[in-house]
């Protein structure tokens, strides 16, 4: 081992401090090695393996949602083309001779709401009755009221507004054992029913104006904190309608709609804003919207609460249409009495100049 002629017990010694002597080179060497930086090279190029490991799994998460959005619209479109050309849809049989002309000149027009029909609800307690056909009636009724006080004041122009909640959907377990159709026959039910409404006012007013804005209860995701603001089956509505509806030149789909919540009107020199309600309760909610809309409101229109209101908020005319519906389940349990009802205003270029309150609650049979 050493070249020399060592006795056992020598050898034996020297043996020991060799080893403490290798000990300490190899403890020097991996310092060494530490301190040159190689193992925080290998530990920062891990580090950058597995950002691009979870940035592949990202990017295959977002391909993949984007293919089922795709495909579940490609489903509703298919789904909504063939209910469309079965022609399994209501019709409100309504025949009227045009007599838009003697109004061309009015000094005012009719703000019509068309609020909380919840379309394919199936209602049957001791205050209420309600189902699609109900609806339908209420849709007659309710257009020979528009058309008698459109011609009571000579209006000259007639705006629709459908601020949510026009099918029944499917967010709540006790609504989805209610309704009468799925939520794909609600939407083509509905869009064919105020297609044929619509058309019809077209024949009495110099112009007709349909403007929208999606309520709570055609949500996607029954979950309220997960569903996204703009994934309505409401737009679903106007969409429809504006295909239906191309070939009348008098019928205006015009309006500036901030965004998936909210739009603005102009009547005769003022601004309405509409929204659904949901987002909204509150009086403090009024000026919030003015300051998100960007210029002077005079009037908020909004649903959601089932009962007509109009009132004044610093300034802020409040204008809440009722709904179709009526009393179901839900206000059955939480006490609220209600009844069907909408409302139509008549505007001039000083506003609401009146309104009417139109009762629909005493269509309850078929």
């Amino acid at each position: 081992m050493y070249g020399q002629q060592y006795s056992s017990d020598v050898a034996r010694r020297m043996m020991y401090g060799s080893r403490k002597t290798l000990e300490l080179i190899d403890s020097e060497n991996l310092r060494s090695v530490s301190g040159s930086g190689v193992l925080q090279d290998i530990d920062a190029q891990i580090i950058e393996l597995r950002k691009e490991r979870q940035k592949l799994f990202d990017q295959r998460s977002a391909f993949s949602k984007l293919i089922r959005d795709r495909s579940r619209q490609e489903e509703l479109n298919e789904i909504i083309t063939e209910a469309v050309c079965g022609g399994s849809l209501p019709s409100l049989g309504f025949a009227a001779s045009a007599d838009n002309a003697a109004n061309e000149h009015g000094d005012n027009d009719l703000l019509v709401s068309l609020n909380d029909i919840h379309y394919g609800a199936c209602i049957d307690n001791k205050w209420n009755t309600y189902n699609s056909d109900i609806c339908v009636q209420m849709m007659r009724t309710y257009l020979d009221r528009i058309i008698d006080i459109g011609k009571r004041h000579r209006s000259e122009n007639c705006i629709c507004w459908m601020n949510g909640d026009a099918i029944s959907g499917n967010i709540h377990y006790s609504i989805a054992v209610t309704n009468k159709e799925n939520v794909i026959q609600q939407v083509t039910g509905v869009a064919e029913l105020l297609s044929e409404f619509v058309a019809a006012l077209s024949s009495h007013f110099k112009t007709v104006r349909f403007v929208s804005v999606s309520g709570n209860h055609s949500r996607i995701n029954p979950n309220k904190d997960k569903a996204l603001s703009s994934e309505r089956l409401d737009d679903l509505i106007e969409w429809y309608m504006k295909a239906r509806l191309q070939s009348f030149e008098n019928v205006l789909f015009d309006y500036d709609k901030v965004d998936d919540t909210i739009y603005t009107i102009d009547i005769r020199g003022k601004t309405y804003c509409g929204v659904h309600g949901d987002y909204d309760l509150g009086d403090q909610k009024v000026h919030a919207l003015q300051t998100m809309v960007g210029r002077p409101v005079y009037a908020v229109l909004s649903g959601h609460l089932h009962h007509n209101k109009v009132d004044s908020v610093q300034g802020i005319k409040t204008v809440m249409a009722g709904s179709f519906m009526g009393m179901d389940d839900y206000c059955i349990q939480k006490r609220i009495y209600g009844k069907a009802e909408q409302m139509v205003c008549v505007c001039d270029d000083t506003g609401i100049a009146s309104y009417y309150d139109i009762d629909l609650s005493n269509i309850n049979s078929i």
